[in-house]
């Protein structure tokens, strides 16, 4: 088993980017299928090694996607050139409205603050 292709493994299934920590902790204690526990004394340089290894074979193979270090973690993402593509496939969000009723009240609770919910419904002349 190699110490690589396990931390890919690793960012490949997180959904935000993986501290040096989070990454030590499952590394060190996941029993694998060869030892029970194979990188049990990993050391965080080695990590970090094994994590700059990773981005470089990365770079050196064009991927698709890169490994970079933000928000104090490391993390998988798409590189910007195929930034086009991935955007076809996940669309911006649209914002989300608001129904009629529901601005009608945020207004009487803006005006008339503080408000009870009695008094909104009152003002607006419905009983829930």
């Amino acid at each position: 088993m190699n110490l690589m292709r396990v931390i890919e493994a690793l960012l490949f299934s997180a959904q935000k980017p993986l501290s040096l920590r989070e990454i030590a902790a499952a590394v060190r204690s996941a029993e694998g299928e060869e030892s029970p526990n194979a990188f049990g004394k990993v050391k965080e340089a080695e990590l970090v090694a094994a994590l700059e290894q990773l981005k470089a074979e990365y770079l050196e193979q064009q991927r698709a996607f890169q490994l970079t270090e933000k928000a104090g973690g490391w993390q998988l993402v798409t590189d910007p050139k195929y930034a086009p593509w991935v955007r076809m496939l996940f669309p911006a969000p649209k914002p989300a409205r608001l129904s009629a009723p529901a601005l009608e009240t945020l207004a009487i609770i803006a005006y008339r603050q503080p408000i009870t919910r009695a008094d909104v419904e009152a003002v607006r002349g419905v009983s829930i």
